[in-house]
């Protein structure tokens, strides 16, 4: 039998917070993402079964009966081992598979999409739209109202129901099927119905993780004796990324508290606060698209290096609505740094990383290697350098972008060849004083051909590539602990795995890493990481099916690893400017041209093989141009450098210099 005290219905409301418990508590079992007849302790609040204060078990009546016969199941299960001498080690009454987040699981929204109700009688309706509004602007989750017309289509569903004047709120555990309610407070806010949401997503409480003693401590005495049960830790739990503080769902410093003047919970860290119901904490929102992964395409890859001052992202638009932010941001003192071309369908989808800048810059987009090496050298002679290139097919055809920003002296591009003659190339022209510093590879006719612009640079050099991500994310961690710093990464597929190759300069700022994540992930990861200085520099995407993401140690405080995209995303962001979210017109694609990042409006320059714009030209030293069988580039030579060292293995290509 499941035991219930009997004992009055009344409750008592957390004051501090927006849940409830009550004398009369029983022992039941929750099924949810993660896990499987797993005991919990509830309460019984108006007749539903509430555990840890707010998550909905279901009508109490129909929660014990399903724990008896739970309990009885598991009873017939142990027997049924003795009799058959078999060894007890699953047949205990709390069988569980785990606890926490899983991708695979039943419970999360089909394709993330939430259809929902609204019931006549929740008062002041705008504040489900605000807490509708809020999720889906830091997440890929979206919300579809249920009607007459769609009923048939969206047969499991949320109602929004009031909860009177109570003082709490509660919702079921993920996508219960059918029709599953979110009991919302007219007391309450948005930011407890986002709470909530989160719990019908398939989010559980922060501090029930099963690492939580190692960031928080729980003050047992001063929890009401009522109450004790939804302080259960989930001790198989399947805990993603680090403990966040910051997160809705952590239950506040007194929650449950016998007596509210001392805490409940105290965090292990110093200067931080729990308990916040303001609106998603970036941990929050990487739960939720590291969840619903499965659902939305993958492949976003970013490398971060510590940066103050302003910076930009826009990702996913045309090309008119590229050029066009381009344009703008640079005269608003911003330069792009980093350009990704990608085809999606019919159509050619740009993204760069601008950072701040000054001076002269050019651009010059998907075009034929022709047209695109005649450009090169006729901005290099105007004291222009190339500084990142990309390539991306169309078809049978490899068409090249690159990014132009102001520079001098010796420069340096090798094309479209296999390993053994870039490396050599790398080893020759790093011997001579270059630097690699942006790198692409690209599959053609099932053969890796490597292109990489070689600029002046001082100090040690490295280069790993075509690694799978174990490979890759040990050499990352090697070579950073030596004084290195990943500058730039490309991302390739060969077959269905994803191979990784990465370009390192010596350094000693932070850095981060985080890879073959959706959008949303990344949207946030870069968010986050910028406010704690820390600045994108390199952005790469890649069509990654069905491959789970990986994810790599930022150097700083161990920070941790992230739906098809539709729209165009981005901003300026920093202290001098506003967020600026634009929406972009849709038109034409393709083109590029250079600029004296003078304010003002551009002018017009001559079309070449496709449309851009020149403007004040300036002379400077002539390329001395070199060409080979294999590749196509240019150097101008001067002095010679370092010796070269090499290093591989069967997973992975490439080597560390150091600077003597």
């Amino acid at each position: 039998m499941v035991h219930t005290f009997q004992a009055p219905t009344t409750f008592a409301l957390d004051n501090q917070n927006h849940m409830a418990s009550s004398p009369k508590t029983g022992q039941g079992y929750l099924s949810g993402p993660g896990l499987h007849e797993y005991p919990v302790t509830y309460a019984v609040v108006d007749g539903i079964a509430l555990h840890a204060g707010c998550i909905d078990l279901g009508p109490a009546e129909e929660v014990e009966a399903e724990a008896v016969r739970i309990r009885e199941s598991h009873q017939k299960r142990q027997a049924d081992l003795i009799s058959e001498a078999l060894p007890i080690t699953t047949a205990v009454e709390d069988i569980q598979r785990g606890i926490g987040l899983p991708t695979n699981s039943s419970y999360l929204w089909t394709n993330g999409v939430v259809p929902y109700t609204i019931a006549s009688s929740v008062p002041n309706q705008s504040r489900v739209d605000d807490a509708i509004k809020h999720i889906q602007e830091k997440t890929a989750i979206r919300f579809v109202r249920r009607t007459n017309s769609n009923a048939s289509r969206y047969r499991n569903y949320i109602e929004i129901i009031s909860n009177g004047d109570k003082g709490w709120s509660s919702s079921s555990i993920g996508m219960r099927g059918g029709r599953q309610y979110v009991r919302f407070s007219d007391r309450h806010s948005w930011q407890i119905l986002v709470h909530e949401f989160l719990h019908a997503l398939g989010i559980y409480h922060e501090q029930s993780r099963s690492d939580r003693d190692d960031y928080v401590q729980i003050q047992w005495s001063n929890i009401q004796d009522d109450a004790v049960g939804n302080f259960q830790k989930k001790s198989s739990a399947v805990d993603y990324f680090d403990y966040d503080y910051e997160s809705i769902m952590h239950y506040p410093g007194t929650s449950f508290a016998k007596d509210f003047s001392k805490p409940t919970i105290v965090p292990l860290k110093s200067g931080v606060s729990i308990g916040q119901r303001e609106g998603m904490s970036f941990g929050d929102r990487q739960t939720v698209a590291k969840m619903y992964e499965r659902f939305f395409q993958k492949g976003y890859t970013g490398v971060w290096r510590a940066g103050s001052s302003r910076y930009g992202l826009w990702a996913n638009d045309d090309w008119s609505g590229f050029k066009e932010k381009w344009q703008d941001w640079s005269r608003d003192g911003l330069r792009l740094q980093d350009i990704h071309v990608r085809r999606v369908g019919n159509t050619t989808r740009y993204s760069g990383v601008f950072l701040p800048g000054s001076g002269r810059y050019g651009l010059w987009t998907n075009v034929t290697w022709s047209s695109f090496v005649d450009k090169w050298r006729e901005w290099s002679g105007q004291g222009l350098r190339l500084v990142d290139l990309e390539v991306h097919r169309v078809g049978n055809q490899s068409r090249y972008s690159g990014v132009f920003l102001p520079g001098s002296g010796r420069y340096g591009l090798w094309a479209n060849v296999t390993w053994p003659s870039f490396k050599a190339k790398w080893q020759e022209w790093s011997e001579e004083g270059l630097r690699l510093v942006d790198l692409h590879v690209h599959r053609v006719n099932g053969e890796n051909l490597y292109s990489g612009v070689f600029l002046p640079k001082p100090g040690g050099y490295a280069l790993w590539v075509n690694a799978s991500w174990s490979s890759f994310v040990a050499k990352w961690q090697e070579w950073s602990k030596r004084g290195y710093r990943l500058i730039d990464i490309n991302v390739h597929k060969v077959g269905s795995s994803n191979r990784y190759s990465g370009v390192f300069l010596t350094g000693s700022d932070g850095y981060a890493l985080l890879a073959n994540v959706t959008f949303e992930g990344l949207k946030s990861k870069w968010e986050e990481l910028a406010a704690k200085g820390l600045r994108l520099i390199d952005l790469e995407m890649i069509e990654s099916g069905d491959q789970a993401a990986d994810f790599a140690d930022a150097s700083f405080d161990g920070e941790r690893d992230e739906p098809i995209l539709m729209e165009p995303f981005g901003g300026i962001f920093g202290d001098e400017v506003q967020n600026k979210m634009l929406a972009i017109p849709d038109p034409e694609d393709g083109g590029g041209g250079m600029e004296t990042g003078h304010n003002g409006s551009p002018t017009a320059a001559r079309n070449m093989e496709f449309h851009g714009e020149l403007v004040s030209p300036i002379s400077n030293s002539a390329l001395m141009a070199e060409e080979s069988e294999e590749g196509q580039g240019g150097i101008v030579f001067d002095d010679t450098s370092e010796d070269f060292a090499s290093d591989s293995d069967s997973d992975g290509d490439g080597g560390l210099v150091a600077a003597e």
